[in-house]
């Protein structure tokens, strides 16, 4: 039933016991992977609206959400291989792949190292994508933080409230702590060493031959005219300028309204060129605020 969240739960191929959300029903499936410690369920809002047309899923990767905790490493390798399990055990066909945050670059990662035949489109939330200038690299008193674990919880709990702006639902803000504050110290930061240059991400977009939906704050926006300019009529880039880096929760409406379309063009088998605008909200609703051809600073 659309709007009806269950929850499903399978083992990994190493026996580790995953969780994904699910809503909607259907062949056409978008996909929402989160990002660094976050769980499933800030994509609530997501589920609730958009399972009025599609089937949607959300997933806890390991140590993450409801999905169990494991004490090993959190390689790169075995998180490609839940990704990959997550999909067999939904039963996925075709879908959308919407990757937030460190689910972006695990996104990306996935479709290089595993790609499905299923793959129709791609939205990409809130992170860099290897274009333009580097941002600049976290200080050591980062690291120094989750390695200590009373400094770990502080800065956890900063960081859980930091990623919202405004108007978060309790149930969504309670899950993102409890979801930061359960993963392993080592794990923590394992995850946050991404071992690739920054042209490892640009390229995987640059290859693919499916709509990109890139959807952004306003300090992205230079990426997102880069990556406009380098796929034309296959790229959308959306700017939300109200958001916090939870802009799907700050501005659901927006958001929603939004991979709706996106996924509708998606799924029909000639994809509908969208216009060569980069568009997004700002005070007194949704507009074109840039035009590829400009320029503005970004990561």
């Amino acid at each position: 039933m659309a709007g009806t969240l269950t929850d499903h739960f399978f083992n990994s191929r190493d026996g580790l016991r995953l969780h994904y959300l699910e809503a909607g029903s259907g062949q056409n499936t978008i996909i929402f992977i989160p990002g660094w410690l976050m769980p499933a369920a800030v994509f609530r809002l997501q589920l609730e609206s958009l399972s009025n047309e599609f089937r949607v899923l959300a997933f806890d990767p390991r140590s993450q959400g409801k999905s169990e905790i494991f004490q090993g490493e959190h390689s790169i390798s075995r998180r490609m291989n839940d990704m990959e399990d997550f999909l067999r055990a939904a039963e996925v066909k075709d879908y959308v792949l919407a990757g937030w945050s460190l689910g972006v670059l695990e996104s990306l990662d996935f479709i290089e190292r595993k790609p499905q035949a299923g793959l129709r489109g791609l939205i990409l939330i809130d992170n860099s994508i290897g274009e333009g200038t580097p941002p600049p690299a976290r200080p050591d008193k980062f690291f120094a933080d989750l390695g200590d674990p009373q400094r770990r919880k502080q800065y956890l709990t900063n960081f859980s409230q930091g990623i919202f702006k405004s108007n978060t639902p309790e149930d969504i803000a309670s899950a993102a702590l409890n979801s930061a504050l359960q993963m392993p110290g080592p794990a923590a930061i394992q995850l946050i060493s991404q071992p690739y240059p920054r042209t490892y991400w640009r390229d995987i977009v640059a290859k693919q031959q499916i709509p990109v939906l890139y959807a952004i704050r306003p300090h992205l926006r230079a990426q997102g005219e880069a990556l406009q300019r380098r796929k034309g009529a296959l790229a959308q880039v959306e700017v939300f300028a109200e958001g916090g880096h939870a802009l799907f929760v700050d501005e659901p409406a927006h958001f929603n309204s939004m991979t709706a379309a996106f996924a509708r063009r998606s799924f029909i088998s000639a994809p509908i060129p969208v216009s060569g605008q980069i568009s997004g909200t700002a005070a007194g609703g949704g507009q074109s605020v840039a035009n590829a051809s400009q320029t503005s600073s970004g990561n």
